[in-house]
């Protein structure tokens, strides 16, 4: 069976189980659910094979950091991502070409969990990721335009403001945590997705200690406590209204 075909029979199965739990008709529920269940044996399917076909993935291309050592405030990113949306993520590369033809080895982050989450944490971080470059061009420009100072310090207190910031999007996100069965199925996943290459341990870098680090990191901190999702990408208030469908807010 072709990976198109097993997709095929596991979408049909899900809507059989559909109808036997939403039909009022109970002899049309229970013959909708036995046929899910002579399916399944048939194809020696289990029900976690079925959970394992929600798991969706989302790829964000738009990173703006190559680095080999992942920023530490990069990373607590993607992190916050996905505390506030249920998902889980790793990075990793792809090429693209340059305005020469050369190949070129860009970051890129894969977002992963069941149903619309990792759409909705692609939308999330994309949003923060261009407010936090505006925000910490917007600092350096007006706290260091008439200062001078080292290259190497200027970086650093870059990077310090934007660690900052990431903590104070924390501070204003919901977090929400998937069940332990929801973290088994995308565990599973995890594994049939990576096959042979195993995930390799994440090099993080740490923004480094200077002079007037402290202040930088809280014009950080107070800046990222002014972030709105509802800002920079098409006006998507749908996407927002899964994040707290997500985050369980409309089930009570």
């Amino acid at each position: 069976m072709t990976a198109g075909d097993n997709e095929k029979l596991l979408r049909r199965i899900r809507k059989l189980m559909a109808l036997g739990t939403r039909n009022n008709n109970t002899y049309e529920a229970a013959r909708a659910v036995r046929l899910a269940q002579v399916l399944m044996q048939r194809h020696n399917l289990s029900p976690e094979d079925l959970a394992l076909g929600d798991v969706q993935e989302a790829v964000s291309y738009q990173i703006y950091s190559d680095a080999i050592s992942i920023p530490g405030w990069l990373n607590a990113l993607a992190a916050v991502v996905c505390m506030a949306t249920g998902c889980r993520c790793w990075f990793s590369w792809h090429h693209s070409a340059t305005r020469t033809g050369q190949a070129r080895r860009r970051r890129s982050l894969h977002f992963y969990g069941l149903n619309e989450r990792p759409e909705v944490g692609l939308y999330v971080f994309t949003v923060l990721s261009r407010q936090l470059r505006e925000a910490t061009d917007l600092h350096m420009h007006s706290a260091y335009r008439l200062k001078r100072l080292k290259v190497q310090t200027k970086r650093n207190r870059a990077d310090q403001f934007r660690e900052g910031w990431v903590v104070g999007v924390w501070n204003v996100l919901e977090s929400f945590e998937p069940s332990e069965k929801e973290s088994g199925v995308l565990r599973n996943w995890l594994t049939q997705r990576c096959g042979n290459q195993a995930l390799s341990e994440l090099n993080v870098r740490e923004a480094r200690s200077c002079r007037g680090d402290s202040k930088a990191r809280e014009s950080g901190w107070m800046a990222g406590r002014q972030a709105q999702l509802s800002q920079g990408l098409n006006g998507q208030a749908s996407q927002l209204k899964a994040l707290s469908v997500i985050g369980g807010k409309d089930d009570e």
